[in-house]
């Protein structure tokens, strides 16, 4: 297939990635050893029971990735939890399957108003989380004005509806992105909060929209007092991640290898450095911030630490023993790339004591096992 390309044929030398790699900043699967040694005796703070108690929960797009695994936390933290969900969003809802009878679920669609309005009028909740996004990139190039219908037009509602019943409202945070940063100089890594210094020049749809929802949410809270949580996640993964994104298209490869269905590798952009947090860890931040209450400040959610494409594909292998040739896929590569995307997270660490906890060794075996444990999602094409 002439669109399938040797990995070594397209991997290039990078001199700033070089030095970010002596700094600290780069996972090398030859050094893993010595970035596991910040993991053995990490601590992060955790969200305040007594706080969380009895709290009216609504999150939006409860039933996706990130969603489901904020659902199960706050029901832990003794939440009542509702959430909006598209009939068609996800085929059944499989990501909070296991939570029904604990949540309350309410069909929506986040632009329409006046379901919207009905919802927040009838459970006037005491915080929200605002997840709710057409979130992979590469669909922000198909469908460019869906996606901006969506997640901004979508935003905007949620935060009228927000004035309008916020009379109970303790927080309401929107899960922003790295994605806003986009096209970074290499100079400029790692990415801190300040615009001075990281500008947002973003390189898809995807991202304008996710800068739209940030200033739709500092702009709420500067003119009607809205209490906004602004989060920039990073490339957030673990189990149940969306088939089509990265993580998971080397996640379910490496199980159809194990289970002898396949004999190769196919990725995308093998150069590509990404900032990855567990994402549980991720949500943790999502939640402490809000308890912390700090208001229209934005915060950088990741680890500090970045990895090529190439190289996750290598750690992957070893850690299963793989021996199988990997290719790239020039059909997966976006008509505009971000290449290099590694945070600071200075930030959130000093002003709530949050720190990831959980390693990429981690997120590779838990996104593993779960293709292991669903094997009804093997084998399908996602791009």
């Amino acid at each position: 297939m002439s669109h399938l390309i040797p990995i070594e044929n397209v991997i290039e030398e990078n001199p700033r990635v070089n030095e970010l790699e002596k700094l600290g900043f780069i996972i090398k699967p030859e050094k893993i050893d010595d970035y596991l040694t910040n993991f053995k005796s990490r601590t992060s703070a955790l969200p305040n029971e007594k706080f969380w108690e009895d709290k009216r929960v609504l999150i939006t797009g409860i039933s996706g990735f990130a969603g489901s695994h904020l659902a199960e936390q706050l029901l832990d933290l003794g939440c009542e939890v509702h959430g909006t969900i598209r009939r068609h969003a996800v085929p059944m809802h499989e990501n909070i399957e296991h939570l029904r009878g604990h949540i309350s679920l309410h069909e929506a669609d986040i632009t329409s108003a006046e379901r919207i309005y009905r919802i927040f009028d009838k459970l006037r909740p005491n915080a929200v989380f605002h997840l709710a996004a057409e979130s992979f990139v590469p669909t922000s190039f198909r469908e460019p004005a869906r996606v901006i219908t969506n997640n901004i037009k979508g935003t905007i509602k949620i935060f009228e509806a927000a004035r309008r019943f916020g009379d109970e409202l303790e927080s309401i945070q929107v899960a922003c992105s790295s994605e806003q940063y986009g096209l970074v100089d290499p100079e400029e890594v790692p990415v801190t909060e300040d615009v001075k210094k990281n500008p947002f020049r973003p390189r898809s749809v995807y991202g304008i929209t996710k800068v739209a929802t940030e200033q739709i949410a500092w702009l709420y809270n500067n003119s009607y007092g809205v209490p906004s949580i602004i989060t920039r996640g990073f490339n957030h993964e673990g189990p149940r991640r969306g088939i089509q994104f990265v993580t998971s298209v080397i996640h379910r490869q490496i199980v159809e290898i194990l289970e002898k269905n396949r004999n190769n590798i196919i990725i995308g952009n093998p150069n590509s450095i990404r900032d990855f947090t567990h994402v549980k860890d991720t949500i943790n931040a999502y939640i402490l911030v809000c308890e912390k209450k700090k208001f229209a400040e934005p915060y950088n959610v990741c680890t500090g630490k970045g990895i090529t494409v190439a190289d996750y594909v290598t750690l992957a292998k070893s850690l299963f023993n793989v021996s199988a040739d990997v290719f790239v896929d020039k059909n997966r590569l976006r008509p505009s790339e971000v290449p290099l995307l590694i945070g600071l997270n200075d930030k959130i660490v000093k002003d709530t004591g949050w720190y990831p906890t959980r390693s990429i060794l981690d997120i590779i075996k838990e996104g593993v096992k779960y293709f292991q444990e669903h094997p009804e999602q093997l084998g399908i094409e996602a791009h």
